[in-house]
């Protein structure tokens, strides 16, 4: 007597065979080993999931935004010293406020801070939408309004900064932190492009009203994220003053995370910078305009998708010392040849290895600070290494943009390769230390 079938199998096609099976049974396995391995470990968790899909939603509107206030400086002026003094303005408050931001982000509750200061660049960015399309932008304004959010920023950065390691356990940082750096690079890659077309139809204006939706998108997905823990101090509070001086001499006496900042800083003022001053380079050194330019940050996103999905499936913290090094002197290398081209497809190549090896370089330093701090101090601390990842690029495009209107574009790019290549040379001796104490997992 044959076996009944129920109503499900019957609906299925029949009788449940191994031949049956097989593609949901393929298709489960692939899904399981997607999220027990490299970046799928970080997706596990729904919360994490929601933070980094709504934030990829923001940095896509925030790449937009740059390259049209970028482009719309070098419309404005035709400077390079205005370039520089555009990321310059947006640098002084975290060069003022780094450590200020780092204590208060470690005394507050960092998920309700975030998404206060989330609205506030969301107000921000529909005020500058608003002036541009109104006809009422000038540079002085442009200038006042890169610095009011880089005064966000110097807030939003660490606050930001933290909310991996409560997202995810240690175990995940690392996939984590790359899965970040992933979807940051897929929107160097696409946000830049949308930009240069958008500006080349409708003008900067259009692109910054484009901006603001995806900045509304994380102020609403950060209402429904909630962390796995808190790592604020507990007992009696101390001042913030004294709050800053423990910060600063935590980071000061740390015989690891102090050196390997100071590197961070190097390379990001003598290698990051170059970044600023791609209008110049697209319309004077290769003739493309806005669409060049557009294509330029692509190239060097598209570099960074693929560095930033190889850290994540790299998933430890053994090794990435060394490859911190490694992809440091490659970016010098491509900075180098970047910048004694004229023939634009070459400059795109260039610009997509230092794209790659930037983000594997960025991303590697910070797994290893977060794998190292004392969690009671993880905002003051990644308050400064912010302060090295974005003031460090807007203070080297303030010199090589003053530098630019002497001797042109390309010499000031090729020296900061070289220092950057120096800065190497005076680490190596220090190598086997810092590895040691950075990459311990216990």
């Amino acid at each position: 007597m044959g076996q009944t079938q129920s109503p499900w199998a019957l609906a299925r096609g029949g009788r449940r065979t191994k031949r049956n099976l097989r593609p949901l049974s393929l298709s489960g396995s692939l899904a399981t080993k997607f999220f027990e391995t490299g970046i799928g470990r970080s997706l596990r968790h729904p919360h994490y999931r929601l933070y980094s899909l709504t934030n990829f939603a923001s940095i896509m509107g925030i790449w937009q935004q740059r390259v049209a206030m970028g482009w719309l400086a070098w419309d404005l002026t035709h400077s390079g010293f205005w370039l520089g003094m555009l990321v310059t303005a947006e640098a002084v408050p975290l060069i003022l406020l780094v450590a200020v931001a780092g204590a208060v982000v470690d005394r507050v509750d960092r998920l309700k801070l975030l998404r206060v200061l989330q609205i506030t660049q969301v107000a921000l960015a529909a005020l500058l939408a608003a002036l541009t399309v109104a006809g009422m932008i000038n540079i002085y304004l442009l200038t006042l309004l890169s610095f009011c959010y880089g005064l966000v920023q110097s807030f939003h950065l660490p606050a930001r900064m933290t909310m991996a390691p409560n997202l995810v356990p240690k175990d995940d940082l690392t996939p984590a932190i790359g899965l970040n750096s992933a979807l940051f690079n897929i929107s160097r890659f696409f946000g830049p492009m949308i930009a240069g077309v958008v500006i080349a139809q409708f003008g900067a204006g259009a692109a910054f009203v484009t901006a603001v939706f995806g900045m509304l998108a994380f102020s609403i997905g950060l209402q429904f994220v909630e962390l796995n823990r808190h790592e604020q101090t507990g007992g009696k509070r101390k001042g913030l003053g004294s709050d800053i001086l423990e910060g600063v001499t935590y980071v000061l006496r740390h015989t690891s995370i102090g050196p390997l900042l100071l590197l961070i800083m190097v390379s990001a003022i003598f290698s990051r910078s170059f970044l600023e001053l791609f209008p110049g380079f697209a319309d004077e050194v290769f003739d493309q305009g806005a669409e060049g330019l557009g294509i330029l940050f692509s190239a060097v996103g598209g570099g960074g998708i693929v560095g930033a999905f190889w850290l994540a499936n790299y998933g430890k913290t053994e090794g990435l010392m060394k490859v911190s090094l490694v992809t440091l002197f490659i970016t010098a290398i491509a900075l180098i040849l970047f910048a004694s081209t004229t023939v634009f497809w070459f400059a795109l190549i260039c610009a997509a290895f230092a794209g790659l090896t930037m983000a594997i370089t960025a991303n590697a330093s910070q797994v290893l600070i977060q794998n190292t701090v004392d969690g009671a101090f993880r905002g003051r601390v990644l308050s400064l290494y912010g302060l090295t990842y974005r003031a460090g690029p807007s203070v080297g495009a303030l010199l090589l943009g003053s530098a630019s209107t002497l001797v042109g574009f390309q010499w000031p790019v090729i020296l900061g390769g070289a220092f950057c290549l120096f800065s190497i040379a005076l680490v190596i001796p220090g190598y086997k230390r810092l590895s040691s104490e950075l990459e311990k997992t216990a």
